[in-house]
C-alpha cells in the first residue's frame, strides 16, 4: 500500500509470458554454455599451451571472453533502460542501474579499475599483496552496493522468472568481487599464475561475472517483455 492507503502499483511481470520465458531460458542456457566454454579453454590455454596465447586466457584483457563480459554487461545496461521505458514509476532507479553497468562495461573495456591498481602496485612495500586487486573493489563498491540494492529492490516487484535470474545473477556478481579479493591472498601464499589454485581461482571468478551478468540482463529483458505485452494488450482493449 502507497502512504495514501492505495493500492501500490505492481512493477510489469505477473503474468506468464512465452516470449518472457524464452529470453529467461535462453539467457540460463547461453550462461552455462558460455562458462564452460570459458572453463575448457582457459585450461588448454593454461596447462596445454603454457599460457602463450592471452586471446584464450580468461584473466587477460585482450580474450574473446574479456569481450563477452563487456557484451553482457552492455546488455544488462540496455534491459534496465528498455524496462525503465515501461515502468515510469521506478524510472529514476532504473535509469542509475543503467548508468552503473554501462558505466562497468566501459571500464571492463578500457580497464579503468586495473589501471588504478597499477598506481597501487607501484608501493614496493605492498607489492607482495598486489594491492590492486584490493584496492579496485573498495574504491568501486560505492557503485557496486548501489547497483546490487537498486536491482534487488527492483526485483522484489516482478515474477518468480525475472526475479529468480536477477537475484541469482547479483549473488554470482557478488562472489566474483569475493574471489578477486581473495586473490590477493592467494598470490600472498605463494600460488602466482599457472598453479592449480590460482587457475581455479581464476576459472571461478570470470565464470560467476559472466553468467552473473548474462542472468540480470536475462531477467530484465524478460521483465521488458512482460510489460510491452501487456501494455499492448491495454491498447487493444482501449481501442476495441
Amino acid at each position: 500500500m502507497t502512504a495514501g492507503g492505495r493500492p501500490r502499483r505492481p512493477l510489469p511481470g505477473y503474468a506468464g509470458d512465452d516470449l518472457a520465458e524464452r529470453i529467461l531460458a535462453a539467457a540460463l542456457w547461453i550462461a552455462i554454455a558460455a562458462v564452460a566454454l570459458q572453463t575448457l579453454v582457459d585450461a588448454v590455454a593454461v596447462w596445454a599451451l603454457d599460457r602463450r596465447y592471452e586471446v584464450l586466457l580468461a584473466d587477460s584483457d585482450e580474450s574473446v571472453f574479456a569481450w563477452a563480459s563487456v557484451s553482457a554487461t552492455v546488455a544488462a545496461a540496455a534491459g534496465a533502460f528498455l524496462l525503465s521505458l515501461a515502468a515510469p514509476e521506478r524510472r529514476h532507479l532504473l535509469w542509475f542501474a543503467a548508468a552503473v553497468a554501462a558505466f562497468l562495461s566501459l571500464d571492463d573495456f578500457i580497464r579503468i579499475h586495473e589501471r588504478l591498481g597499477d598506481l597501487a602496485d607501484r608501493a614496493e612495500s605492498l607489492e607482495a599483496w598486489e594491492p590492486g586487486r584490493l584496492l579496485w573493489p573498495v574504491i568501486f563498491f560505492p557503485l557496486l552496493a548501489g547497483l546490487f540494492l537498486a536491482l534487488w529492490s527492483l526485483a522484489r516487484r516482478l515474477a518468480v522468472g525475472p526475479r529468480r535470474s536477477i537475484r541469482v545473477g547479483l549473488a554470482l556478481l557478488t562472489l566474483a568481487v569475493l574471489l578477486e579479493v581473495a586473490s590477493a591472498g592467494i598470490l600472498r601464499a605463494g600460488y602466482d599464475r599457472g598453479t592449480v589454485p590460482y587457475e581455479l581461482e581464476v576459472i571461478a571468478e570470470e565464470g560467476a561475472e559472466l553468467a552473473g551478468w548474462i542472468l540480470v540482463a536475462g531477467g530484465l529483458l524478460a521483465a521488458f517483455a512482460l510489460a510491452a505485452r501487456r501494455d499492448e494488450a491495454t491498447m487493444r482493449r482501449e481501442g476495441g
